[in-house]
């Protein structure tokens, strides 16, 4: 009989050990699923995600530099008045047909021509035609190009680094949500301890065991756990709001609430993670990108060096009323040279700009990443100080509760001191508040820990 007890209570223990893993695993799952809406709903991180396509087009915009420009123009003018200039037709002409006439004794040439002003300004002329310009060398378009390309991979890593920023801060709100909603749970305990006490004193009072102090020094403490009561309610609304707002939900939305979310203990090398931190953070990535787009910057700005040579063409038609015929058709093939000579030492300015702005980045990406290694080894050491601290209130929590159950034992039997109940109730309530935000900054820490090396 007793083996048979034995084998049913181990069943017991090991289907209860396989819910609250289960339990513990939908906690994290829903965290998981958390994060993946406020990675899909914030609007911050919807900005940043922008910047990418923005970055995007820019560089599209810049190599559509480098393909043939290609337009059509077409243009009709009609026009009076305005300036004239005059031909002396007849006055040039006429005198010498007349003696030609004369010679040949016919009247073959005329003789009365008029002298005409011709308009300036030219009526019922147009222009039809196509215009095309391709550059052939053209320093300044081809590394401006690969400029902005390499602000593409900027952009990325920028928006990489506020995701991983961001996936903490959702889990940050969501473990002080969940501290706070412990907290309360808590204090609702501790009430009915208080409440508890107040009957046993009023008892006490009654029957002539006490004086009516110890009553009113009891419910004293039940109004003081009300307003602690009162603030972690206020605590929990704003808890809830910023979570809500990071997801960009409403504020009032609830939140799933799992409390046996665990935690691993783990011994890490901070000089492994140091190394990891170090390939995954992409704000090294981000300067590194900065640094190649300055080195396309300055072979951009050396290109005064070459000249810029472009050819263009045009076809159409041009001449007096709206036709296109043999007549009016025309081609027209220009090759286009330009290099500046003489421009004051600018060129050379923006060459040696461009070099102290590279100078710059590099000086960045040397301070970013002792700066993560030190992120690192910090977020390592508050890891493990939460762990320590953690079992010290661990310890001072059972402490609290042996002694607890021994002084309330006591008091009911009116064998101790009121003041002594209160300071071993007051011990319980602030062991079980420490052990608990104790439990919740491990979480944190260690989500703080995940986001200094970026946890794919």
């Amino acid at each position: 009989m007793k083996k048979q007890l034995k084998i049913t209570l181990k069943q017991i223990i090991i289907l209860l050990s396989f819910q609250i893993s289960t339990i513990a695993a939908f906690g994290q799952s829903i965290l998981d699923t958390y994060v993946e809406e406020g990675l899909i709903s914030n609007q911050q991180y919807l900005k940043e995600r922008l910047s990418i396509n923005i970055a995007q087009e820019e560089s599209n915009i810049s190599k559509s530099l480098l393909f043939p420009d290609v337009s059509f123009n077409a243009s009709y003018l009609l026009s009076g008045g305005g300036r004239t200039i005059g031909f002396p037709v007849g006055d040039l002409f006429n005198p010498a047909y007349a003696t030609l006439n004369q010679l040949t004794n016919s009247n073959q040439f005329p003789t009365d021509l008029e002298n005409f002003n011709e308009q300036l300004l030219p009526n019922n002329f147009h222009e039809t035609k196509i215009r095309i310009i391709q550059p052939i060398l053209n320093t300044n378009i081809y590394f401006g190009y690969k400029a902005k390309k390499t602000l593409i991979s900027l952009s990325e890593a920028k928006t990489n680094a506020y995701r991983n920023q961001l996936k903490f801060e959702i889990k940050k709100a969501y473990f002080n949500h969940l501290k706070v909603l412990e907290q309360k749970t808590i204090l609702d305990s501790t009430r009915l301890v208080v409440k508890e006490l107040v009957r046993v004193n009023g008892k006490f009072v009654k029957y002539g065991v006490a004086t009516k102090d110890v009553l009113y020094n009891a419910e004293a403490q039940l109004y003081e756990v009300d307003a602690q009561l009162t603030q972690a309610q206020k605590n929990i609304s704003t808890s809830r709001n910023f979570f809500n707002f990071l997801l960009n939900r409403d504020l009032e939305t609830p939140i799933d609430r799992d409390e046996l979310i665990g935690f691993e203990r783990k011994i890490f090398s901070i000089e492994k993670l140091q190394n990891n931190a170090l390939t995954n953070r992409t704000e090294v990535n981000q300067v590194e990108s900065g640094i190649d787009a300055s080195d396309y910057e300055i072979k951009r700005s050396k290109g005064f060096l070459i000249p810029d040579i472009s050819v263009a063409g045009e076809f159409g038609y041009q001449g007096f009323g709206y036709e296109f015929d043999q007549n009016q058709d025309y081609y027209l093939i220009s090759f286009n040279l330009s290099w500046p000579i003489f421009q004051g030492g600018k060129n050379n300015a923006q060459v040696r700009k461009a070099k102290f702005e590279k100078k710059q980045l590099e000086a960045d990406l040397s301070d970013i990443k002792k700066r993560i290694q030190l992120e690192v080894s910090t977020a390592v050491y508050e890891y493990e100080e939460t762990l320590k601290v953690y079992d010290l209130q661990l310890a001072l929590l059972k402490s609290a509760k042996e002694n607890f159950k021994i002084v309330q034992g006591k008091y009911r039997q009116n064998k101790m001191l009121l003041v002594e109940f209160n300071e071993s109730r007051t011990q319980l309530t602030t062991a079980q508040l420490k052990e608990s935000i104790a439990r919740f900054n491990i979480k944190i820490a260690k989500a703080n820990l995940d986001r200094t090396i970026q946890i794919k």
